[in-house]
């Protein structure tokens, strides 16, 4: 046999197909593929957890932040009602934005960008009022009155000090 009576052997031989069976059962299960999209589902207990931690450590965060970008005396004029209300709604935006990333396939996504859109106006807030309260705190009332002079004089260097004291005529003596 010959190299191109082989080629030609193998081109007219035709590939068995299996033969389908048709049997009573419920059809067979089809495995979805699995899309590159995809993402391996998280332990909710964890993520749960996880969210708490971020939620306390964005809480001392906003704290120390607005202290020391606001200034510390500004922020103890504030009422503590104001200050605890936009600090956690600050750090619940923050969360809820973490996970609308995590939950989402795509990490910038609609919920994800309006939790930073909300995250943006709660600092603009405190900002605000940060500032509210710079503008209308009281100014420090001074020690002294500033149209006046205050003289000092001491008199044991004073050479004139024992003419004073004692008379030159003592006639009262």
């Amino acid at each position: 046999m010959e190299v191109t009576e082989q080629a030609e052997e193998q081109r007219t031989e035709d590939p068995q197909m299996p033969e389908v069976v048709p049997h009573a059962g419920p059809p067979p299960q089809l495995e979805e593929p699995v899309s590159p999209d995809a993402h391996p589902v998280l332990n909710r207990a964890w993520l749960r957890l996880a969210y708490t931690f971020e939620f306390w450590i964005a809480l001392i965060a906003i704290f120390t932040v607005w202290s020391q970008v606001g200034g510390q005396g500004h922020l103890d004029l504030i009422a503590w009602y104001i200050k605890l209300s936009c600090a956690l709604a600050l750090a619940w935006s923050a969360v809820r934005m973490t996970s609308a990333m995590v939950e989402n396939a795509r990490a910038w996504n609609w919920a994800t960008v309006k939790w930073f859109l909300a995250v943006l106006a709660l600092s603009i807030l405190a900002t605000g009022i940060t500032f509210w309260y710079h503008l209308h705190e009281v100014p420090d009332e001074p020690d002294t009155d500033q149209n006046s002079a205050t003289t000092v004089h001491n008199r044991a260097l004073d050479p004139n000090f024992q003419r004073v004291i004692i008379g030159r005529d003592r006639e009262h003596c």
